[in-house]
């Protein structure tokens, strides 16, 4: 019995986490005219100065190739990406951000680092590196048992 409420109160809250995080990218992305979808894409890229082909950004941002090209399709089109032209192959060629882009960046992260500090206020630092590392191992057993099944 512990284990089935350990399990429905863990999927409530990361449910509950998750709805809540898609609802202030959409809200703070919509400044931007963009969508939440593309608050990752933008964050890496900037995390990554010299570039991401759309396969390591797909992969990062832990979505498919086809939702990834529609996000950076968008993203280029807006004027926040720029793509090398010496591929023939779109997966190879790196994406950068453009000033806009990085500019953007900027506010995302400030705006991250706000909300992040705002949730976080009450957490010692401790507390917060033994949920990081207590997370990180939940989702990768998770994964480990995806393969399993």
């Amino acid at each position: 019995m512990l284990e089935t409420d350990r399990f429905n109160r863990f999927c409530s809250l990361l449910c509950g986490a998750t709805k809540s995080i898609q609802k202030l990218k959409s809200k703070y992305m919509t400044h931007f005219g963009l969508a939440s979808a593309h608050t990752m894409c933008i964050r890496y890229l900037d995390s990554y100065p010299e570039g991401l082909t759309r396969m390591e950004l797909a992969e990062m941002c832990d979505i498919d190739k086809a939702q990834i090209s529609r996000t950076v399709n968008e993203l280029c089109a807006k004027g926040y990406l720029s793509e090398t032209e010496n591929e023939s192959n779109n997966y190879r060629k790196r994406l950068k951000l453009t000033s806009l882009g990085k500019d953007t960046a900027d506010e995302i992260n400030k705006a991250v680092s706000e909300i992040h500090a705002f949730v976080s206020e009450e957490l010692g630092e401790d507390q917060l590196e033994n949920f990081y590392s207590t997370f990180d191992m939940i989702c990768l057993r998770l994964k480990q048992a995806e393969e399993q099944v």
